[in-house]
């Protein structure tokens, strides 16, 4: 959908009776105030000021939570209130009904159909889900094929159907960094047997911040009638996402990272050719926000996440991520100019996302975070993988130039003393 025409949709549909109702129109004044900004500098400090950040912070890891916008939380107090104000009325009347808008907005954003989206807290449940309802397809001896480089909430749930139904998990060494996207489709081939039952691959690895040729991949699964999982807690919100072209039969994400959405937020899309295969409990008397099999939500977490994709398109998901990519070239290029550091994360534009993460050839990624923290106020990640030494770095749209610069300089004096 157009964000124009998003924005439009969103207007008519919000009635302005309540004080959270009021988020509609002020969606709109930021989407004016956006598109009338006079220059691109502008435009992103308009879109800086919606956060809450601490005075100095850089915020260098969205990768593991984003920050919700401003105008989210307001719009959450708002319904917050109006909840307590009569809970039985308001979850199964008007705010119950508000949380079925939010799984339409999910499925435009992620070009899916309402029928295959669901709501969730996080990627971690969505992939339990997913696993868990997969066993039954499962014999002992199948195999599930995965990468070395998966986010431990995606990995977990394959490791329990190894320990319980007596099936090989088989791991992709990943190379940091990759030459091309051929070297990967390549490894995937050289990993499928005739054993191979499910493929489960991030959309973007979390390591090294590659984003995988899903769509190839899925070329390869599917007429072997292999099931494809994808893990894209690092891709929506970031890249924009259309999980028709790529190819999946469920895609799980955490909203409460590049989305902003409010913390506990969380996507899961099925494809419906395979909703009679995968059936996950949570969702077997329907895909609905509220269901007798979900029980109670957090209807504010619910309403807030749906704002937070309303306030995504507002900027609009093609402009995000060239802002998103931009940042996160300009840092790269800056690093690489430190000796002290190698560059882990693909450059080619197809490979190359949001996240870029950096081996050191001195000192510890542990020590370098630490210095980076308490001595510039910048934060970063730690890369979850020991051998690697590395630490890795999120560019999002409250990022600017300014910022990479600052943590460019920050590290060649750690690097230095």
């Amino acid at each position: 959908m157009r964000r124009r025409g998003f924005i439009s949709n969103l207007a008519l549909a919000l009635p302005m009776a309540h004080a959270a109702d009021g988020f509609a129109a002020r969606i709109q004044e930021l989407s004016e105030s956006i598109n009338t900004a006079e220059n691109e500098k502008a435009l992103w400090e308009r879109i800086r000021q919606e956060f809450l950040f601490h005075t100095g912070l850089v915020h260098f890891n969205t990768g593991s939570l984003g920050a919700t916008p401003r105008r989210v939380l307001e719009a959450m107090s708002g319904w917050m209130y109006q909840l307590e104000g009569d809970p039985v009325s308001n979850v199964f009347g008007p705010l119950g009904y508000r949380m079925e808008q939010v799984r339409a907005k999910a499925a435009a954003l992620l070009g899916a159909t309402l029928e295959e989206m669901l709501i969730v807290e996080n990627t971690t449940s969505a992939m339990n889900s997913v696993a868990l309802s997969l066993a039954k397809h499962l014999k002992p001896g199948d195999e599930i094929l995965t990468t070395n480089h998966e986010h431990p909430g995606g990995a977990v749930c394959w490791e329990y159907l190894v320990k319980n139904h007596g099936v090989k998990l088989i791991q992709i060494s990943m190379p940091a960094p990759v030459k091309d996207q051929a070297q990967i489709i390549q490894l995937v081939k050289d990993h499928l047997t005739p054993r191979t039952r499910i493929c489960s691959f991030s959309h973007v690895d979390t390591i090294t911040g590659l984003q995988m040729p899903i769509r190839a991949i899925s070329e390869l699964t599917r007429p072997r009638e292999i099931f494809l999982v994808c893990d894209g807690a690092q891709a929506p919100g970031m890249l924009q996402v259309d999980v028709k072209k790529l190819g999946v039969d469920t895609y799980a994400s955490s909203s409460h990272k590049w989305l902003l959405a409010p913390k506990g937020s969380g996507l899961l899309y099925i494809r419906k050719e395979m909703q009679d295969q995968i059936q996950p409990l949570p969702f077997s008397t329907g895909y609905q926000a509220y269901t007798a099999a979900t029980g109670t939500r957090n209807v504010v977490n619910v309403l807030g996440h749906g704002m937070a994709i309303d306030f995504h398109m507002a900027i609009g998901s093609r402009r995000v991520e060239a802002r998103s990519r931009s940042l996160s070239s300009q840092l790269r290029n800056r690093l690489s100019e430190n000796p002290n550091l190698e560059l882990l994360t693909p450059t080619q534009p197809e490979l190359a996302t949001g996240l870029v993460s950096f081996k050191l050839k001195k000192s510890t990624a542990a020590e370098v975070f630490t210095r980076l923290q308490k001595e510039h106020n910048i934060l970063v990640k730690v890369v979850a993988k020991p051998e690697y030494n590395a630490i890795r770095f999120s560019t999002h749209v409250y990022n600017n130039e300014e910022e990479t610069e600052r943590t460019a300089k920050a590290i060649e004096r750690i690097l230095k003393s």
